[in-house]
């Protein structure tokens, strides 16, 4: 029924009768057989990579130009001075926050005692520093200055209450300086 100890008694040309013993007739046939699969795998990976370089290169170029378009729009002089703006705005706020935060609030006081100051003394300067307060007045009248100096010594939220006079023609120059009494 089965023949496999029977050679085919037809005469094939492409195959050789006979099996090479040389190298380089086993590379041919390891070549012509194996190594042609292999070629076009590699062929096929070479394309590959060809057209996905294509595919990056427009996705490189896309955000090229993006990242070209955000440049040109911040290095706009009009867009920096508003940068430099709000920049500052963060800065004043945060200054701000400090001050809200650590700074006594003296606003009461220097307006009570603005508001206190006689309507015939005339208010020519003032400063505060840490609790101390000095002022500048000029007047016309010696008494409404001497009743202003006896008001802020008997008041018992000041002490230290220095006043120096210099007199000028007509006017009167008053130096005031005494510091706020803390609670």
């Amino acid at each position: 029924m089965f023949n496999f100890g029977k050679q085919s008694q037809s005469i094939d040309f492409l195959q050789p009768s006979y099996s090479p013993t040389d190298i380089w007739s086993n590379a041919y046939i390891w070549l012509t057989s194996i190594g042609k699969y292999l070629l076009i795998a590699v062929e096929i990976l070479v394309l590959g990579v060809f057209f996905s370089r294509f595919i990056l290169d427009r996705q490189n170029n896309d955000l090229t130009e993006e990242v070209n378009a955000k440049v040109t729009l911040l290095s706009n002089e009009s867009w920096q001075k508003n940068a430099a703006v709000y920049e500052n705005y963060q800065y004043l706020l945060s200054d701000i926050k400090i001050v809200k935060d650590k700074q006594a609030v003296n606003s009461v006081r220097i307006s009570e005692l603005i508001s206190g100051i006689p309507s015939s003394l005339h208010l020519s300067s003032f400063g505060y520093s840490v609790n101390k307060v000095t002022l500048r007045l000029t007047s016309n009248s010696l008494n409404s200055i001497k009743d202003y100096e006896s008001s802020l010594k008997n008041n018992p939220n000041y002490s230290n209450v220095v006043f120096s006079i210099d007199k000028n023609d007509d006017e009167i120059t008053v130096n005031v300086s005494f510091v706020f009494v803390t609670d």
